[in-house]
């Protein structure tokens, strides 16, 4: 499978099983699930897939280059959050402010999971294939609870679960990136090649 496919289907599967939660089962709009689906994420992972030739290109070493394709398109997702859907902390200026930071590292863990992922998939590194075994153990695991949880739970009472159990699990996945940059960040590393060449 050429890479570029191979990017755009991974970033499509870890975002569309969240989508399909908060669009689909909370909203009942399919529509918007087929449009994010099919146009928004695939757009989004074809800016990153391409534009990440360039990031990398200012580091020496792929660990500072994942860690920067990984904060990077984090907030590139963060700007579409905030400009383009309304969801900016200074929109709610009513809310709990402890809640607002867990609900905007929340989507910042969505938005960089779906930018990282799919480069733990081009990376054919032995600690690259360790972790995207472990992301992929965890998705499924994790849901395989969230959807039936959330299915049995009558429509009006799903909203506020729903969204605690999705931060919670992107929150995890980006723990689990996070410890996969410190170890690599202690082996000894020699300028690479990028994975997305």
């Amino acid at each position: 499978m050429k890479p570029f496919v191979k990017f755009i289907l991974a970033g499509s599967v870890v975002a569309t099983v969240e989508e399909f939660l908060t669009i689909v089962v909370l909203k009942r709009d399919w529509p918007s699930y087929v449009f994010t689906l099919l146009i928004l994420f695939p757009i989004f992972l074809t800016l990153v897939f391409f534009t990440s030739r360039a990031l990398d290109r200012f580091w020496k070493t792929e660990n500072a280059r994942e860690v920067a394709h990984f904060a990077t398109y984090g907030m590139a997702g963060m700007m579409i959050e905030w400009f383009l859907i309304g969801l900016a902390p200074w929109k709610n200026s009513h809310g709990h402010p402890i809640l607002m930071l867990l609900f905007q590292l929340g989507m910042f863990s969505f938005w960089s999971t779906v930018g990282f992922a799919p480069r733990l998939y081009l990376n054919s590194s032995e600690a690259a294939r360790h972790t995207r075994r472990k992301l992929a153990r965890f998705f499924r695991i994790w849901f395989a609870f969230v959807y039936p949880l959330v299915l049995i739970l009558p429509q009006e009472k799903r909203f506020g679960p729903t969204i605690v159990l999705i931060i919670l699990g992107y929150l995890t996945v980006n723990v689990g990136f996070l410890r996969y940059f410190w170890a690599a960040s202690h082996r000894s590393e020699s300028p690479a090649p990028s994975p997305m060449q």
